[in-house]
């Protein structure tokens, strides 16, 4: 992540802040993200010299139309400083700081089967008592992983695999 999308975030989260108008603003940049992340050609229109800075400006608030102002004026700005493949990066920092003023944290859970909703809630609960956190799972499967799952929060990697316990119990017994 740039020092340049770090800083647009933190100048709109203060906006935000003043405003209260923190979720909003962070779901319509996770969505303007999402959207941006899933189109590059629509990347590489926003960052064409062929195409004046004007028409690019028009073209990215008619794709967003409908989202608020002042998020939608932030990535006008970074667009017209040439950083509109930074607009990405500063949605996810502006959705850090959000999440961190709520107490809100995401956990990746990479699980060899789907949890069940019942597993779901049990592992929200278990991880919100350690945290002290509200905890939204994002949740993967990977069947390489033979049974147990891996979590990710806070930059902490907490590995409930099988095959890793298999290759503790491999080291217990010497082999």
């Amino acid at each position: 992540m740039t020092q340049a999308s770090k800083e647009y975030a933190a100048a709109l989260f203060s906006i935000a802040l003043e405003n209260r108008c923190v979720r909003p603003w962070a779901d319509a940049l996770g969505e303007m993200a999402e959207r941006m992340r899933e189109n590059p050609a629509y990347c590489d229109l926003l960052t064409s010299p062929e195409i004046p800075a004007q028409e690019r400006e028009e073209l990215m608030r008619a794709a967003f139309a409908g989202m608020p102002e002042e998020p939608l004026r932030m990535a006008a700005l970074m667009l017209r400083r040439g950083r509109a493949w930074e607009i990405p990066e500063a949605a996810d920092r502006f959705r850090q700081l959000a999440d961190e003023a709520e107490k809100h944290k995401t956990a990746r859970v990479v699980s060899a089967a789907p949890l069940t909703e019942e597993e779901k809630e049990r592992l929200i609960r278990r991880l919100a008592g350690d945290t002290g956190a509200q905890i939204t799972l994002s949740c993967e499967t990977d069947p390489a992983l033979l049974g147990g799952m891996l979590v990710e929060i806070d930059g902490r990697v907490i590995d409930g695999t099988l095959r890793t316990k298999l290759r503790e119990l491999k080291d217990v017994i010497g082999g």
